[in-house]
């Protein structure tokens, strides 16, 4: 058996997602409102005209909202976008799902996975995506451990519990 090279690549973390959306300035209102991100830049002329550049904070980009073909089936490019929420508290997500319910958000379900507790949801376009308290420190290692011993826990949370 040959030995495999291991790649040299090293990714960190999810630096952007693109998202093909019916109206990119319907979507971009809503992950303003909804997900306090800010609007960076608007595309001109181009292959992305008509699209939404948005951030964080941070970063140049990490949501972009480009125009969708007509008629093309909405929410199935992917299965989910996880984003990590900045507070380790469970109250931090308890108040992301009172916040959710308060705007109308369509919630999927709310998941515990060991590592971290998801509110699982979906924007105007059915893209499910996911705020998550990280439970288990990922520096250190102990969440991908974490995650090995108990084989992708995925377990149901009732919001009453939450």
């Amino acid at each position: 058996m040959s030995r495999i090279e291991l790649s040299p690549i090293r990714v960190e973390k999810i630096a952007h997602i693109v998202l093909l959306v019916k109206d990119p300035e319907a979507s971009a209102m809503w992950y303003s409102e909804v997900l306090n991100m800010k609007i960076v830049a608007r595309a001109g002329d181009g292959p992305y005209k008509g699209g939404v550049f948005m951030s964080f904070g941070v970063s140049d980009h990490d949501i972009a909202l480009f125009p969708g073909e007509e008629g093309a089936a909405k929410g199935k490019e992917f299965e989910h976008v996880g984003l990590m929420l900045a507070g380790t508290s469970m109250d931090d997500l308890r108040r992301n799902y009172a916040y959710f319910r308060e705007r109308g958000v369509e919630i999927a379900e709310i998941l515990d996975h060991g590592v971290s507790t998801g509110i699982y949801f979906y924007d105007p376009d059915g893209h499910m995506l996911e705020v998550f308290c990280q439970r288990v420190p990922q520096e250190t290692g102990a969440s991908q451990a974490e995650l090995n011993r108990n084989q992708g826990q995925a377990d149901p949370v009732d919001p009453v519990a939450l």
